[in-house]
């Protein structure tokens, strides 16, 4: 990573794990982290690059009190941790949430998010971010959801827990297809609500429903409930935001035109 290792990551979303509750600084937990495992020098950079890796795959959010001098982090509301309290445990289910994202060996080359998903993640941010109108913001959230699809279909590889983070925040109605080891389940109508971390399984919440899985692999199949392509959704969301001041939707729009 570029000025920060692997472990150190691990630290610090332990950190939040074991403070969920509660939300820190970087100053915080530098106030109990052990500098000298990680060297250093640089440490203050170190830490700004791991919180600022964290936030940018959805695994940490900055509180929205701006009344505070310095950033504080929490625990995103999507995510829920079931499991003892103990520190072994937490760095251990720390270390397996960070690794369904990615490689070990890629995380400490390099700490740049895929250029799809960093794009479909700042559009999230723009859509939650509170300028757009209730049926608007719906709207445009579906359109982001059936993005967020397609991507899985276009590689044909399994959902990565990046997109199943991102869907947990838009809230649009789902159909899902589940299948781990002993069962299979399907339903519809469904909004993704959270996602809860347990020792040696996950489940994931919806208004509806709920599913323990074993892993994000499980997810064998998730769809829009509406029958309009992409495309029209696509061009219906960009005439929707053309009726907000430009400096404000500049950005997602380009972004709606790339896809």
């Amino acid at each position: 990573m570029k000025s920060c290792t692997f472990e150190l990551i691990v630290n610090i979303l332990t950190y939040a794990i074991k403070n969920n509750k509660d939300s820190f600084s970087q100053k915080d937990f530098k106030n109990v982290v052990y500098t000298k495992e990680f060297n250093n020098y640089d440490i203050n950079e170190k830490i700004a690059d791991g919180c600022e890796y964290l936030l940018k795959r959805g695994l940490l959010q900055i509180e929205s009190n701006k009344m505070k001098f310095f950033e504080k982090y929490k625990l995103p509301e999507t995510i829920r941790i079931n499991t003892e309290n103990y520190t072994k445990v937490f760095k251990e289910l720390s270390k397996r949430i960070i690794l369904m994202h990615e490689g070990k060996e890629m995380i400490n080359d390099t700490y740049e998010v895929k250029d799809d998903y960093a794009d479909i993640i700042e559009a999230v941010d723009v859509v939650n971010s509170g300028f757009l109108s209730h049926p608007d913001k719906e709207e445009i959230k579906v359109t982001l959801s059936k993005i967020l699809i397609s991507f899985n279909v276009e590689s044909n590889a399994h959902y990565s827990l990046l997109t199943i983070i991102q869907l947990l925040e838009l809230k649009s109605a789902m159909k899902v297809r589940i299948k781990t080891k002993t069962c299979e389940f399907a339903a519809s109508n469904i909004k993704f609500n959270h996602l809860q971390f347990n020792d040696d399984s996950m489940v994931i919440y919806f208004d509806k429903c709920s599913f323990e899985i074993d892993d994000i692999e499980n997810m064998l199949h998730i769809d829009s409930i509406d029958n309009l392509s992409l495309e029209e959704h696509i061009n219906k969301s960009i005439e929707i935001l053309k009726n907000y001041p430009e400096d404000q939707t500049e950005k997602i729009i380009e972004f709606l035109k790339r896809n």
